[in-house]
C-alpha cells in the first residue's frame, strides 16, 4: 500500500510495544506493584480491519487513529501511530474511508453518528467495522507504559482481556517481559485478535 505525503497529521511516534492475551493474573499483580502511577478509564472505539495486518487503525471521539508496524526486534513490534484529521494526510486506504464515513462531518459543527455512518460503508471497501468497549489501567515504570484492558466486543458480546506494555528502550522492555513471566507468550496486536474474534 503506497503511503501518500504526510501534511497536516500530528507527528510521527513510534514504540516497542509486546501484547499478551488472557488474564494472566500474577503479570497483573505484578505491574500494579510496580507502578508509579495508575490511571483507570473506559474508552470507545471503532476498529477499521483490513487485509493488512500491517496497519492498525480506529475512530476514537470522531479522531482517525492510524498505526503501522514498522519494525520487529527480539518478539517486540515497534508501531508509528498517527492521528489524521483530514483524509488529506490519512494513507491509502483510509484516505478513502476518512471521506466515506465523513469524518470530517463534527469538525465543521455538524451532528454526526459513528454507528450511522459505517452501515452505509460501501459493501465493497474492503473494511470491516468492530465497535468496541475497553476497561482499562494503565501503568508507569520508569520510562514504560503498560495497560490493562478488558475489551468488550460489540459484535459477539465477548469480552477479550490483554496486558501489554510499551517503550522506546528494548532492553527496558525486554527485562520487564522476563520480570512477568510472559516471554513465551505470543506477541499480537489488538485489531489483530478483535478479527480473530468477529470472523466467520
Amino acid at each position: 500500500m503506497a503511503k501518500k505525503q504526510q501534511v497536516d497529521a500530528e507527528p510521527r511516534r513510534a514504540r516497542y510495544e509486546f501484547r499478551v492475551w488472557g488474564k494472566h493474573r500474577d503479570a497483573r499483580r505484578m505491574l500494579a506493584k510496580m507502578s508509579t502511577d495508575v490511571t483507570a478509564e473506559r474508552v470507545e472505539d471503532c476498529y477499521l480491519i483490513v487485509d493488512d495486518p500491517s496497519w492498525n487503525a480506529k475512530v476514537r471521539d470522531n479522531t482517525l487513529k492510524v498505526k503501522q508496524l514498522i519494525d520487529e526486534d527480539k518478539g517486540f513490534e515497534q508501531w508509528s501511530r498517527e492521528k489524521h484529521r483530514s483524509s488529506k494526510t490519512a494513507p491509502s486506504p483510509f484516505d478513502d474511508l476518512f471521506d466515506e464515513l465523513r469524518l470530517d462531518r463534527p469538525q465543521r459543527g455538524k451532528s454526526y453518528d459513528l454507528a450511522k455512518a459505517v452501515k452505509k460503508l460501501d459493501a465493497d471497501s474492503g473494511v470491516r467495522a468492530v465497535f468496541v468497549t475497553k476497561d482499562r489501567k494503565r501503568y508507569r515504570i520508569g520510562d514504560v507504559r503498560a495497560e490493562v484492558t478488558d475489551i468488550s466486543v460489540h459484535e459477539t458480546g465477548e469480552v477479550l482481556r490483554t496486558l501489554s506494555f510499551e517503550g522506546d528502550s528494548l532492553k527496558e522492555l525486554v527485562a520487564l517481559r522476563k520480570e512477568l513471566g510472559v516471554k513465551k507468550k505470543s506477541n499480537l496486536a489488538v485489531h489483530q485478535a478483535i478479527e480473530n474474534e468477529v470472523r466467520i
